[in-house]
């Protein structure tokens, strides 16, 4: 809806999300580095296509598998996807906030997780 809006032409735009499936439906707020690895693993499978993803297109379902097979392995190696449940901070809070900050939380939460995702990324 955006890109027609906008006037955006469909790839690469609705390739950028085609690995949304209910990967991220636990209603809570969801690890920020596999936000983005969801942006680009959609964007990376319809790279050279033209136009939009059709709903049982191939390199649509190939999104979607890899989506699911990045949140099954984070969640195996890091018990979870929810980012107040991994960094132990309510991001509502200021205090938490300013607690992740200053406790450097990010070192033993974020920074193996980023590399993680990275990982996993760049193996596509």
């Amino acid at each position: 809806m955006l890109r027609e809006v906008k006037g955006w032409d469909p790839s690469p735009y609705q390739w950028a999300t085609s690995g949304y499936m209910g990967a991220i439906s636990s209603g809570r707020t969801i690890c920020g580095i596999l936000f983005g690895a969801v942006v680009y693993l959609g964007y990376l499978n319809g790279i050279d296509e033209t136009g939009a993803p059709a709903v049982n297109d191939d390199k649509r379902k190939a999104a979607i598998k890899s989506v699911e097979n990045l949140f099954v392995g984070f969640d195996k190696r890091f018990g979870h996807t929810d980012c107040r449940t991994l960094t132990g901070c309510d991001w509502s809070k200021q205090e938490d906030i300013k607690r992740y900050r200053q406790e450097q939380i990010y070192k033993d939460t974020c920074y193996p997780q980023f590399e993680y995702v990275l990982e996993k990324c760049l193996n596509q």
